[in-house]
């Protein structure tokens, strides 16, 4: 059931396979949603040709979405979806300080850092933060395919007094959407627990460039996984955070469950697009070095992802 009014103009600044997943489903829960996208042919194709969802089931479903390239500016709104990656929202940091102040703006990168950089340009009232675990894949400008059900958690990234009315609106149409949406009190939690994830699952199926799944299937990879997450567990444990048997074994949860998805990471690998590798692992190896806690697995990933990707040695079509 949707909810019963919306004042809600969303914004999804992003034209890749997370931001077009999302922009499809609140389009078709009846939301008013626009796409910002990086190219000015992106923009075009999905004015003209219309934002095609292929569901879990097979089924495909298509629904006209308003787009503009990302040099046009960002539009008005009240809720700003930001579905880029990480090493791409810099440059949209001067376009958010132009925002109204009663908007309300979603990070939705992987890894950290990413707060910090919004915290220089936003009040603290205007910015929340998600951790979603949803499977994607986008096949071309217009197309997106959901590959694999997740969770959507938003928040302030620290604890607050009060809930925020847009951010619970928000949470109420994903919900009517079909997505488990959640509003958590706190997102630093959650963000630890998916670094984690990001930092076992990512790099290892870029490098070896196999699905998620395939990770279970040999005990040398299992093992290598293992060593990671302790390392990584020493490092969040220097941050104020408790992480333990629970939390590796959520982690195989979510290889399992996502076994056909390709991560993100590979994607970028196989395509030959930059990665989020520094903001993952490499947020681990800094932190890692400021504590005193060594994180030569980490350190090690973190070169080869760089490069991998840097070389090109993943680039789509090398194989026959």
């Amino acid at each position: 059931m949707q909810p019963v009014t919306s004042d809600l103009q969303v914004v999804v600044v992003g034209g890749g396979s997370v931001g077009l997943l999302y922009a499809a489903r609140l389009a078709l829960a009846g939301l008013s949603v626009t796409v910002v996208t990086r190219s000015s042919l992106q923009a075009n194709q999905l004015m003209e040709q219309g934002l095609s969802l292929q569901r879990l089931d097979g089924t495909k479903t298509k629904v006209m979405v308003p787009a503009r390239p990302i040099e046009a500016g960002l539009p008005a709104g009240n809720l700003y979806l930001l579905a880029v990656k990480q090493p791409d929202l810099p440059p949209l940091l001067p376009a958010l300080t132009d925002l109204n102040p009663a908007a309300r703006v979603v990070a939705l990168q992987n890894g950290m850092g990413h707060q910090e950089m919004l915290a220089e340009v936003l009040a603290d009232a205007q910015c929340f933060f998600a951790i979603h675990t949803e499977g994607a894949r986008r096949h071309s400008a217009t197309e997106v395919e959901h590959t694999g059900t997740g969770t959507l958690r938003v928040g302030p990234w620290q604890e607050r007094n009060s809930r925020d009315p847009v951010i619970a609106s928000f949470v109420e149409w994903a919900s009517a959407a079909g997505i488990t949406a959640i509003y958590e009190k706190a997102i630093e939690p959650h963000a630890w627990r998916k670094l984690l994830a990001n930092a076992l699952i990512n790099p290892l199926t870029a490098l070896f460039e196999i699905p998620n799944g395939a990770l279970l299937d040999s005990s040398h990879t299992q093992a290598l996984m293992r060593d990671l997450f302790d390392e990584a567990a020493q490092v969040a444990a220097f941050a104020g955070q408790k992480i333990g048997e629970k939390d590796w074994q959520e982690i195989v949860v979510i290889c399992r469950s996502t076994s056909r998805n390709l991560s993100s990471m590979l994607q970028d690998v196989m395509k030959n697009r930059s990665t989020e590798v520094q903001s993952i692992n490499g947020y681990l190896v800094e932190l890692g070095k400021k504590s005193g806690i060594p994180t030569p697995l980490h350190e090690t990933l973190l070169r080869v992802i760089l490069l991998k990707s840097g070389m090109g040695i993943g680039k789509e079509g090398r194989r026959q």
